[in-house]
């Protein structure tokens, strides 16, 4: 649906619906919240995830991890939130 479109828009589609942004990307994702943040932009919430705690092909692991963070915090505020996932 969205991929190869670049970070920023990504973030920007991602905040018009509401949508926090799972992903793998912290080689350009961690400095574009750096971006975000000196310019008082916002986001709706990015989960950072490690390839070495979750394999990207373990999906079964990574839906699980994040059930358990909806339960602890998917009814919170997200906006501008950043969130590592662990296991």
């Amino acid at each position: 649906m969205h991929l190869g479109i670049p970070d920023d828009e990504m973030l920007a589609v991602a905040h018009a619906h509401k949508l926090t942004l799972v992903t793998y990307d912290q080689r350009t994702i961690v400095p574009l919240i750096k971006r975000l943040a000196e310019s008082a932009a916002s986001h709706a919430g990015i989960i950072l995830v490690d390839e070495r705690t979750f394999a990207p092909s373990d999906l079964g692991g990574l839906a699980r991890a994040l059930g358990v963070l909806w339960d602890e915090l998917g009814r919170s505020d997200w906006t501008n939130r950043v969130v590592y996932l662990i296991r």
